[in-house]
């Protein structure tokens, strides 16, 4: 990125700054004081990382989720690692996912459904928030989100006691890395859902699978060596369905 104008807060001098690290510091050369780049920079006349949090807070508060989501990508496209951003994100996507009642796109709705969605919304933005965020800030949300984890958690277990029953489960996968909520078996199912069941050698895959994989599930244990075989598959076959 080019070098950018910046003006001192405090003695308001013109000074200039490197922006290709925009958490870093610089010090104006007339007043000596030191600067957060980010806080004093403009890149090509737009607003800062600061301003544009500040609007976007402001729309969450008044209930305007869409611009605010707008806004919150506005600052990733400049600081791609801004744990605020990442956690309005999250603030605005957990409070679409209560708005449609936590259905999924085919009307599915339940306590299965439920925790997928929200695994999957705190796998997309609270983690990418927590994996930012200094040491406090870490704490609190992670504390934020521990009541969803709970549930998340507490239907893991019930699904599994009830060996997640009909065509809706993935026995196999889940059995493998020992949870049906998580981001490798939720794209699996997505998988199913959005490819495999529209082909009809894929549907004809989805009637074997679910004839024998049931008894298979009972023989494999995440810590196994076949269940550590079958991971390794499944790990390189979500890589590539999430590229």
């Amino acid at each position: 990125m080019a070098i950018q104008p910046a003006i001192c807060s405090q003695c308001g001098g013109s000074i200039k700054v490197d922006d290709v690290d925009l958490n870093g510091f610089c010090r104006c050369e007339f007043c000596n004081t030191p600067l957060k780049v980010i806080d004093v920079i403009t890149i090509d006349g737009l607003p800062t990382v600061k301003s544009l949090l500040t609007n976007a807070d402001m729309l969450v508060s008044d209930g305007n989720l869409e611009s605010a989501v707008k806004t919150y990508k506005e600052v990733l496209a400049i600081k791609p690692n801004c744990h605020e951003a990442w956690w309005g994100l999250y603030v605005c996507n957990r409070a679409f996912d209560r708005y449609y009642n936590y259905q999924d796109k085919y009307g599915n709705s339940g306590p299965l459904t439920k925790a997928s969605i929200m695994a999957s919304t705190i796998d997309k933005y609270a983690n990418r928030a927590i994996e930012y965020a200094p040491a406090g800030k870490k704490e609190q949300y992670m504390a934020q989100i521990a009541p969803e984890l709970d549930f998340i958690r507490s239907v893991q277990s019930g699904a599994q006691d009830r060996k997640v029953g009909g065509s809706s489960g993935c026995y196999i996968a889940t059995a493998v890395y020992g949870s049906y909520t998580c981001r490798e078996v939720f794209t699996l199912r997505r998988y199913r859902d959005d490819y495999l069941s529209k082909h009809l050698l894929g549907r004809a895959f989805i009637r074997v699978y679910y004839a024998i994989s049931p008894t298979l599930a009972k023989r494999i244990r995440p810590d196994s060596r076949l269940g550590k075989s079958i991971r390794k598959y499944l790990d390189k076959k979500v890589d590539r369905l999430s590229m």
